[in-house]
C-alpha cells in the first residue's frame, strides 16, 4: 500500500508511484479530501518554521501523572508539519460521543488526550475500541484520531494494555456504547473526588501535534465544514510571501462560537447561522453564563455580514485588553504559543485565563475569521444557581492571585489593560 505524508492537506507521495492518482481519487471519495496545489504547499513549507516529528507511541511520568502519548495512533502516520492543522482536545470517556460528529465536519487530524484514572481506564479503552470498530464513522476515527491517555501515579490503572495488545480486543457491537448514559456519580475519580486536569490534557494533546498548526479547543465544538484546506488557502493568499508586510505582533486566527437548541442541526454555513440566529434558535456561546468570556470585538458586525464567499479573510483584530480583557477566544495557532497552567483544574474555573494574559502582554493579534465559526454540539447552557459552584474555585483564585500572576509577571511581564 502506498504511504502517503499528508491528511486532507498534502497530497504528495513520500515516493513517485504510478498508481498515486488512482490512490488519491479513492481516497478523497471515502474522506472527502481536498487537495491543496502544488504551489500552495511549497510556499507553506518555505514560510513555516517546523521540522518533520517522528510517529510513535511512548510512555511516561509528567510531574504526578502517567502519559501515555499516541497510545492508539491514527492510520494516517507520518504527516508534513506544515501542511495540516491538528484539532487538539481533551476529554474523559463520558465525552467520546463527539469524536465523530466533530470529524465529520474536521476530516483533519485529531489529537485528543484522555483523562482515565483507576478504574475510569477500562471503560475509556472500551469506549475507544467502539469508536474503532463499531461506530458507522469509524473510518474517520481510525485514519485521523491519536489517542493520548493520562492518569495520576497514586490512581493507577489495574491493568494497562500495549497498544498492540488493546488494539486485539474486540469491543462488543452489539451493545450500547460505553461513553453514553454514564452516571457520573459512578465515575472512579468522581468516587474518589480527583479534580479534572483540563490543562495537562490541553498540553498533552498540543506537544502530541504532529503540524505546527493547531487548533486547541475543546471537543463539544464542532467546525464549520473544509475548515483546514480554506485556512491553508487563506494563509497562501494573503500572508505568506509578503515581504514587508508581516506583523510585528504574534498573529493566531480567532473564531466565533456558538450554540444551538438541542433540536436543532448544527449549521454548516455562516448563512445558515445567521438564520438561526434570526429565530432565536442559536445564540453567541454562553451569552446566559458568560457574555464577555466569549463576546470579543466587533461581534453584531460579524453576525450581521454576509456570507459573500466561501473563501477565508480577515473580519478584524483584536487584542484581550481593555474591554476585552475577559474574553477567552478558541483561535488556529501553533504549538510553541504559551502554554496552560497544568496546576488549574477544570473544577477551579479560570483555566484559560493564565495563557490569556501571557498573549495579552505578548501583545497577541487575534485576527478573526469571517466564515468561518465553532459550534457547541446541540443544548443551549443555562447559567448554574449559585456563581461558585465548586469549592475548588477559591483555591484556584488564591493561588492565581498569590502564586501564579507573579510568575507571569517575571516569566512574561506586564502590560497595560492586561488582567488574570
Amino acid at each position: 500500500m502506498l504511504k502517503l505524508s499528508f491528511w486532507k492537506g498534502n497530497c504528495r507521495p513520500l515516493k513517485n508511484n504510478m498508481n498515486f492518482l488512482i490512490v488519491i481519487a479513492i481516497l478523497s471519495l471515502f474522506l472527502n479530501v481536498n487537495c491543496l496545489d502544488e504551489a500552495t504547499l511549497l510556499k507553506l513549507r518555505k514560510f513555516v518554521n517546523c521540522e518533520d516529528k517522528g510517529y510513535k507511541s511512548s510512555k511516561g511520568i509528567y510531574r504526578d501523572y502517567w502519559v501515555l502519548e499516541n497510545y492508539i495512533m491514527a492510520g494516517h502516520g507520518p504527516l508534513l508539519c506544515s501542511a495540516n492543522v491538528t484539532y487538539t482536545s481533551h476529554a474523559d470517556y463520558t465525552y467520546l460521543d463527539n469524536v465523530v460528529p466533530l470529524l465529520e465536519r474536521w476530516r483533519s487530524p485529531l489529537s485528543l488526550a484522555i483523562y482515565a484514572p483507576g478504574a475510569d481506564f477500562g471503560p475509556t479503552l472500551e469506549s475507544i475500541l467502539y469508536l474503532l470498530q463499531c461506530h458507522p464513522g469509524r473510518h474517520l476515527v481510525r485514519e485521523l484520531t491519536s489517542f493520548h491517555l493520562y492518569f495520576n501515579v497514586e490512581h493507577l490503572p489495574q491493568v494497562v494494555l500495549s497498544p498492540r495488545m488493546a488494539l486485539s480486543k474486540r469491543a462488543n457491537c452489539h451493545a450500547p456504547p460505553p461513553y453514553v448514559n454514564v452516571a457520573k456519580s459512578n465515575m472512579y475519580r468522581s468516587r474518589t473526588k480527583l479534580d479534572y486536569p483540563v490543562n495537562l490534557g490541553r498540553n498533552i494533546a498540543r506537544r502530541a501535534s504532529l503540524t505546527h498548526f493547531v487548533l486547541a479547543s475543546d471537543i463539544e465544538l464542532y467546525p464549520s465544514p473544509r475548515l483546514v484546506p480554506a485556512y491553508l488557502s487563506f494563509l497562501s493568499r494573503h500572508v505568506i510571501g509578503r515581504p514587508g508586510q508581516q506583523p510585528t505582533s504574534p498573529v493566531v486566527h480567532a473564531l466565533r462560537i456558538f450554540e444551538v437548541m438541542s433540536n436543532v442541526s448544527v449549521p454548516s454555513t455562516k448563512t445558515e447561522l445567521q438564520k438561526l440566529l434570526k429565530t432565536g434558535e442559536a445564540l453567541p456561546f454562553h451569552m446566559q453564563i458568560c457574555a464577555v468570556c466569549h463576546r470579543g470585538p466587533k461581534l453584531e458586525e460579524w453576525i450581521n455580514a454576509t456570507e459573500a464567499s466561501a473563501d477565508l479573510n480577515v473580519f478584524n483584530v483584536g487584542h484581550r485588553s481593555d474591554s476585552d480583557n475577559m474574553w477567552e477566544p478558541i483561535f488556529i495557532g501553533t504549538v510553541e504559543d504559551p502554554p496552560y497552567d497544568e496546576r488549574l483544574s477544570w473544577e477551579g474555573q479560570r483555566d484559560k485565563m493564565t495563557q490569556a494574559y501571557a498573549m495579552c502582554v505578548l501583545d497577541y493579534e487575534f485576527h478573526i475569521l469571517d466564515n468561518c465559526f465553532l459550534v457547541h454540539k446541540p443544548g443551549i447552557k443555562q447559567p448554574g444557581k449559585s456563581k461558585s459552584i465548586f469549592p475548588q474555585t477559591r483555591r484556584t483564585n488564591g493561588l492565581i492571585n498569590k502564586r501564579i500572576s507573579r510568575e507571569l509577571r517575571i516569566m512574561y511581564g506586564s502590560r497595560a489593560g492586561c488582567v488574570i
